[in-house]
């Protein structure tokens, strides 16, 4: 029981010692995706039912965009001029994407069918991301960093399409157009019901990869640029200000 007690002094005696020549660190950080974040998604799920183009429409195509704003608090247990940190933030997300094409289908009677479709969805999951981070020089005003991390967030989204179908039977030319509106949610549920298999996840997973600069501005607020890899490439911007 002796030798237990002492083990557990030591232990947090060094833990406060540790603590005590650390520094933390709060920051901000804004982000805009350069990339279709989504874009293979989209071909493997919705391209195969466009397979009959009508060339005098155009082609299929796929836009998307982003951003991402959050709050994170990070540890340096070496200290303001430590390299290794970890950070845990919250963060909160934004995907959209458009969606456009148009096929036509003619059947052995000569009746002509073309669709053109506008699609469009909304991705809002906010998640909780933990980043390791190793500050490369951290004395120099001006220094490197890389890092990685994950986190995961609810799947919270919307999805729109709009079709407008054209028939061509005899001489009879007929137009219909359909709106439909669901939630992610919703739209995971019909797909494994149509496949007869689970979602394999129930949240929205988030991969991070980190290279940027860090400089001093003034005294503890440092101004902090980089690329990196976020479920997509992004531009990121942020302020850190240690205590």
């Amino acid at each position: 029981m002796k030798k237990l007690l002492l083990a557990a002094t030591v232990v947090l005696i060094g833990s406060t010692v540790l603590l005590s020549q650390g520094h933390w660190e709060f920051g901000f950080h804004y982000s805009g995706w350069s990339i279709d974040v989504v874009e293979s998604a989209i071909e493997d799920n919705v391209i195969p039912e466009f397979d009959n183009y009508d060339p005098d429409k155009g082609k299929l195509g796929f836009d998307s965009n982003g951003s991402n704003y959050g709050v994170e608090i990070r540890y340096f247990p070496g200290g303001r001029n430590g390299s290794f940190s970890i950070g845990v933030s919250y963060e909160q997300n934004f995907f959209r994407g458009d969606l456009s094409g148009a096929y036509s289908e003619t059947d052995e009677w000569g009746n002509k069918a073309e669709v053109e479709g506008k699609g469009s969805f909304e991705l809002v999951p906010h998640s909780i991301n933990v980043s390791l981070r190793w500050d490369l020089w951290p004395r120099g005003r001006i220094h490197p960093y890389i890092g990685l991390g994950f986190g995961f967030g609810p799947l919270n989204g919307n999805l729109t399409l709009v079709s407008t179908t054209t028939t061509f039977v005899g001489n009879t030319t007929r137009t219909e157009t359909v709106t439909e509106s669901r939630t992610l949610k919703e739209a995971i549920a019909e797909l494994e019901e149509e496949e007869g298999e689970d979602f394999p996840l129930g949240f929205f997973p988030i991969i991070q990869l980190q290279l940027g600069i860090r400089g001093r501005i003034a005294g503890p607020v440092d101004l902090l640029l980089e690329g990196a890899f976020y479920d997509g490439l992004i531009l990121r911007g942020g302020v850190a200000i240690r205590f």
